[in-house]
């Protein structure tokens, strides 16, 4: 499912998803990711990437790493509410997002959606990822994901930081028609996937970040970017690696 073409799509997704939650609007504020907001998404790509096609090692390596990072950012957002980047519950909410992007952008833009019973495996997938960044609990069907959105819908609220990412996220995108063949990274930076995202979020995340409604399917999207999604249907680590050495490297006792 990674490997299709509609990943990228719901990276962006996801992207949208955290920049209308406060805490994390914060935390691309704090760490300079507000005005160039591809960063988080080129971050996103690296952990849906490592953890899928990675070795086990790297994958430990990389969500240690996101674990880490996230401990690191703590304050109080636009809206006077305390955060913690690593919170077990935040982290759950976080993933969870990103799961349903994922899925969202799969089934609405792939060519062979998943099944009922496909969907829920690919959320039963993304808890063993998520326990081991630190979520406390994680959904482990379609339908429990979707009951934990919906009952945390009061996180997606307008902020400055957060419209600001929104504005320079698309104001940065590239026009996809001028991007060059079987390109690693223009599909990530396309305006048509920004586009694409943008009609995927649920319309409070659609308000919060002042976001334009255009629905779109499969033909409006890739009848227009192909070429930057040339060769892209396999799948493919294009994050450097490894970051970690293979477990059979390693010294181990006698």
């Amino acid at each position: 499912m990674h490997g299709d073409a509609a990943t990228p799509l719901g990276i962006t997704t996801a992207l949208l998803m955290l920049l209308a939650n406060p805490a994390y609007a914060s935390i691309a504020e704090a760490s300079g990711a507000a005005d160039n907001p591809w960063a988080i998404d080129d971050y996103l790509h690296d952990l849906v990437e490592i953890t899928t096609f990675g070795t086990v090692d790297d994958a430990v390596v990389t969500i240690e790493h996101a674990h880490r990072d996230r401990g690191s950012y703590r304050g109080t957002t636009e809206h006077g509410q305390y955060f913690y980047g690593a919170d077990p519950e935040l982290t759950a909410w976080a993933l969870a997002a990103t799961a349903w992007s994922l899925l969202a952008a799969f089934q609405r833009f792939a060519a062979a959606p998943l099944t009922a019973a496909e969907s829920d495996e690919y959320v039963r997938q993304w808890a063993g990822i998520a326990h081991l960044q630190g979520a406390a609990s994680f959904p482990t069907s379609v339908r429990e994901l979707e009951q934990l959105l919906r009952g945390s819908r009061g996180r997606a609220r307008a902020t400055t930081a957060g419209r600001r990412a929104v504005m320079n996220l698309r104001e940065n995108a590239k026009a996809c028609p001028g991007v060059a063949e079987n390109s690693v990274t223009a599909h990530r930076s396309c305006t048509t996937v920004v586009d694409a995202a943008a009609s995927l979020v649920p319309s409070d995340v659609r308000r919060a970040l002042d976001l334009p409604h255009r629905p779109m399917d499969r033909a409006a999207v890739f009848g227009r970017i192909t070429k930057a999604h040339e060769g892209l249907s396999l799948p493919r680590l294009t994050t450097r690696a490894p970051i970690a050495a293979p477990s059979a490297m390693r010294n181990h006792p006698a």
